[in-house]
């Protein structure tokens, strides 16, 4: 009799927990699928190639983050928790942080459109704020990403330690000048008549 298949979440969630454990090369399928006490058969019926296993485990886990919106007294501030707070939420998986692809991103689009609407009540123009909202979000993953393996670097000798500290106060600087920048070019913007926030919002869809 054939043995009933084990719940998708199951695998998923087992194949999150060794990857945190022991890096990319435990997503093998005859690894988990040996983990898991079933074949590579009837892991792959169920979730498909690595591959594929691989993307879903990356949107499954970002799509369920809570990444709450906080605005706060000024937009700067509101920009530079923002990215903190996205930094952080990657760097708690950080292996699979360093999976995402391109198209993984569009799993924060939610968090991302808020930041955009900040930006449209403080005033800057619809343009500016998506590509300076889109350069935050790379910049935040990808620092992210070298930060991960600058902690990879076997035996983390003292060069190491000194350069993934370095990587992390730069960042605070990186995002610094971004939103700074997108100040400097807002005010130099042509001025329009003042809208509200949500009308400004609005006219974008």
């Amino acid at each position: 009799m054939a043995r009933p298949l084990i719940p998708v979440d199951a695998i998923y969630t087992r194949a999150l927990e060794l990857l945190d454990a022991e890096g990319p090369t435990a997503l093998q399928a005859r690894r988990l699928a040996a983990d898991l006490k079933i074949s590579t058969r009837t892991l792959y019926q169920q979730v498909g190639n690595q591959e594929q296993l691989t993307r879903a485990l990356v949107a499954r886990h970002f799509s369920q983050l809570r990444l709450e919106f906080h605005e706060r007294k000024t937009w700067e501030s509101t920009a530079l928790h923002w990215s903190l707070s996205l930094h952080d939420a990657l760097a708690a998986h950080p292996h699979l942080t360093e999976l995402m692809a391109i198209d993984d991103r569009k799993v924060i689009e939610d968090y991302v459109n808020e930041l955009v609407k900040a930006a449209l009540r403080e005033g800057i123009p619809r343009r500016l704020a998506i590509e300076c909202c889109r350069g935050l979000v790379n910049v935040t993953i990808n620092h992210t990403i070298m930060e991960v393996r600058a902690l990879r670097e076997p035996e983390h000798s003292a060069g190491t330690a000194a350069e993934v500290a370095k990587i992390a106060k730069n960042f605070r600087m990186v995002i610094h000048w971004i939103i700074a920048g997108v100040q400097t070019d807002a005010e130099a913007a042509p001025s329009k008549p003042a809208r509200t926030g949500r009308a400004k919002v609005a006219a974008r869809r």
